[in-house]
């Protein structure tokens, strides 16, 4: 299926290149007034054509869809037979030698000017950035400086957070010059809550040879997780036959508690065929349910799957 797509995606892209590709060489082929006789997504043999507009332009699909052409009335082309004395001002030698540059000029630009369009449109649209909803190792520097698990930071050093590469940004800055990071934070309480609290990181104690890309684990940050809650259950998979529900949130397996959805499905991917006693949190109540992960194979590895996945997680278990 991945090559499929990769191929999909690759025959799409490639279309949509020759396409602006080929309408460039006709949009100012025509501004030039050389009339254009055939414009052809693909080489080859023609499958599919229309004759369109005033000069009857034979709109056309070939045979390989790995390239295409504009052709312009011509007298170097073998076919071109006789060209009538009132076409003759359109064929494409008889223009100045600046109009022929930009015809055979005008494909590339295209595709640079598309290049610009897209690459404007993505930076306008931009990309999803995970907020800053922090992880927070145990007994770590940050853990010590009163962080928990959940906190969401929304400021620090009085300069607004918006999402994970700014903190690091910030952190990253902090630790170079060994200064106190002033971090603003929102925190969840039991009642559901949200408490701001302010809270001092010192970046003093970061050796500076571990300034790099592992700052935060140096502190015992990283980002928070998915919590282990079932989303879908598929019929028929061993979440289903053992019982689990949407909405399960796992507490533990065989007495080992699950931190977050990740944890989650390292471990049932490990436990192919073996049972599982799962301590679950469903309306208020505690269940354990014993669950046997069926096996099958991925990548040429067997892995254990029940058939379903966790909320806030792109991929199944």
């Amino acid at each position: 299926m991945a090559f499929l797509q990769t191929v999909l995606a690759f025959a799409v892209v490639l279309g949509l290149l020759i396409i602006v590709h080929e309408l460039g060489h006709y949009w100012v082929a025509r501004w030039c007034g050389v009339k254009v006789l055939r414009f052809s997504v693909g080489m080859g043999k023609v499958i599919w054509s229309r004759r369109v507009g005033p000069d009857q332009t034979e709109w056309a699909l070939s045979a390989v869809p790995l390239g295409g052409y504009v052709k312009m009335l011509d007298v170097r082309e073998e076919d071109a037979g006789e060209i009538a004395a009132a076409d003759l001002p359109r064929e494409f030698t008889r223009q100045p030698v600046f109009k022929r540059i930009a015809i055979v000029a005008a494909g590339p630009l295209s595709n640079f000017l598309l290049a610009i369009l897209i690459f404007a449109g993505l930076y306008s649209y931009g990309i999803p950035e995970p907020v800053a909803r922090l992880g927070v190792a145990a007994e770590s520097i940050a853990a010590h400086a009163g962080l928990r698990s959940g906190d969401l930071v929304v400021a620090a050093n009085g300069e607004p957070i918006r999402a994970w590469p700014d903190l690091r940004w910030t952190l990253l800055q902090s630790a170079m010059h060994g200064e106190v990071v002033s971090l603003d934070i929102l925190r969840s309480l039991d009642d559901g809550i949200e408490q701001k609290i302010s809270l001092s990181l010192p970046m003093a104690v970061i050796d500076t040879a571990d300034i790099d890309a592992q700052l935060v684990k140096h502190l015992g940050l990283d980002l928070a997780r998915p919590k282990p809650q079932l989303g879908q259950i598929l019929p028929g998979g061993a979440a289903a036959r053992a019982g689990l529900k949407e909405g399960d949130v796992i507490v533990h397996i065989n007495d080992q508690p699950v931190a977050d959805g990740l944890a989650l499905i390292e471990r049932l991917q490990a436990s192919a065929g073996q049972s599982l006693q799962m301590t679950i949190m469903r309306d208020g109540q505690t269940l354990t349910l014993p669950v046997v992960p069926d096996a099958e194979q991925l990548n040429g590895k067997t892995v254990g799957r029940i058939g379903g996945a966790a909320t806030g997680m792109a991929f199944s278990f």
